[in-house]
């Protein structure tokens, strides 16, 4: 009786009402049946690893001044030249073992051959140089490499990064010294420019040289994700971050005209009033967010070790995309940077003199763009949100310097799965997700030689240590490098041993 007073649209709504219903029970079970992975790891510790060695050799290594040679640094060879010899002098095995090529003056391969030629290459990366560290700020010297009393190693370079290139060679020493027999070629490969955006001379022409000779790479591994605590990623244990991407990288400037004058009769609006109304407009105004097939596997492989109401929006991120994006926009800059292209206006110059309006003023705007942009977006993206400008001839538009962002290494390969089988070996309770870096890397020149390019630093950061990189007090902890040489040992181990 009661189904038969109903009208069709009382029908209609019922119907809909249960697709809904059916809906969502689908996703709560597509949810639920998503789990951890239950193969059992056990930690694989070597009780004669030393930190205490990897730890000195470290402080030893901070201690040369090898700051990229551009700019007023341009003639700072001697320190490289001596942190080369350091190498020879510290690692005598591996570096009497393993040839030697000289790159552009200053990057070097050392080549370790393996007993199977028919096996491609692994290739550990590395970068010799720091940024500038003024004493000015710091509370230890940036080129003294003390052991203070609060426990920490302090130096340039003991975050980015010659605690990785340390622990890379304090790893080839181990094997070589308990007679570990590699089947596979190793290369390392340290370059000498990675830190200045305008510098070239390593990395590709350490790529070219291999190219040349026929190398393939069965991976390469680079600086670039770390341990990080899984509450920040509202998860739980450990997250071991490893780069499966890069973001493009770019800079472009915007030149602003006005009529100049002197300050002391000014004239509004001024090219610096107009380039502070440029500047809140990219500030405020984004590119459009994205969800790219990596997001995807980042999310879906740090959806198992969350609470159950992320899990939900992390395993259904395909469905719920336009929530998702909105959320993670908002959340922080570091979630924003993996979803978009981001702009940063960096650097400004204006007039020579204080009681001057300029005729014109620029800025620089580095740009970072998620897989699947261009620097032709950006443009567009700017050109839209200063088209009044524009038309009117104030603003101009420079485009500068870019890369595209990189190719997208495979996740699902056997050499992405010893990789993470090595840091789960390593450290415990913890979980292995791939994402994009929004930073850029030595390792972006390396696709030629092979598509498996990951980017990990066996490395726990907090929030604190991501400030001090390029900045004060770079510092790390020496049980730190215990642990990153235990890693080392274990991926050649499983990577590259007999």
């Amino acid at each position: 009786m009661i189904l038969a007073s109903l009208s069709i649209g009382a029908y209609v709504g019922i119907g809909i009402a249960a697709l809904v219903v059916v809906f969502f029970v689908a996703l709560i079970i597509r949810t639920a049946t998503y789990r951890k992975d239950k193969t059992p790891q056990r930690l694989v510790i070597d009780e004669d690893v030393s930190q205490e060695a990897a730890a000195t050799h470290l402080q030893e290594a901070i201690r040369f001044s090898t700051v990229s040679m551009v700019d007023e640094y341009k003639d700072n060879s001697a320190p490289f030249l001596a942190f080369r010899q350091w190498m020879f002098d510290t690692y005598p095995l591996f570096t009497s073992q393993a040839s030697l090529t000289v790159i552009a003056g200053y990057s070097l391969i050392f080549h370790l051959k393996g007993t199977d030629p028919t096996l491609k290459g692994a290739c550990f990366l590395s970068h010799q140089d720091v940024v500038p560290a003024p004493t000015d700020g710091w509370t230890h010297d940036p080129f003294g490499g003390e052991l203070a009393e609060d426990g920490y190693i302090y130096g340039r370079g003991a975050l980015d990064m010659k605690c990785h290139l340390v622990s890379v060679l304090e790893a080839l020493e181990y094997h070589l010294a308990h007679g570990t027999v590699f089947k596979r070629d190793i290369y390392v490969c340290f370059g000498h420019d990675e830190e200045p955006g305008q510098s070239f001379e390593g990395a590709p022409n350490i790529v070219k040289h291999l190219k040349a000779q026929g190398v393939e790479m069965e991976y390469v591994l680079d600086e670039g994700g770390t341990g990080i605590e899984g509450k920040t990623l509202f998860a739980e244990g450990l997250v071991a971050m490893v780069g499966a991407a890069e973001k493009g990288n770019g800079d472009l400037e915007i030149v602003v005209h006005g009529t100049g004058g002197h300050a002391s009769s000014p004239r509004f609006p001024s090219a610096n009033g107009r380039l502070a109304d440029v500047i809140k407009k990219i500030e405020k105004h984004y590119m459009p967010t994205h969800i790219t097939p990596l997001s995807r596997k980042t999310f879906l492989a740090l959806a198992p070790h969350t609470n159950p109401l992320f899990k939900f929006f992390m395993v259904n991120s395909d469905v719920f995309s336009p929530l998702f994006r909105f959320i993670l926009g908002k959340a922080s800059s570091v979630t924003n940077a993996l979803i978009r292209t981001t702009l940063a206006p960096t650097m400004l110059w204006g007039p020579d003199a204080r009681n001057v309006l300029p005729r014109e003023v620029k800025l620089n705007v580095n740009y970072r763009t998620l897989t699947g942009d261009t620097a032709e977006d950006v443009r567009r993206h700017l050109e839209k949100l200063l088209h009044r400008y524009i038309k009117k001839g104030i603003v101009s538009i420079h485009m500068l310097g870019y890369s595209d962002p990189s190719a997208v290494a495979d996740v699902d390969s056997a050499a992405y799965n010893v990789l993470a089988k090595s840091i789960r070996q390593t450290f415990p309770d913890v979980s292995v997700v791939p994402y994009t870096m929004v930073g850029a890397t030595d390792s972006r020149f390396y696709y030629p030689l092979t598509q498996n390019v990951y980017r990990f630093g066996p490395f726990v950061w907090g929030f604190d240590d991501e400030s001090r990189v390029h900045g004060l007090d770079e510092r790390i902890r020496p049980e730190q490098m215990g642990r990153a040489v235990q890693f080392f040992v274990n991926l050649m181990r499983n990577s590259c041993a007999e």
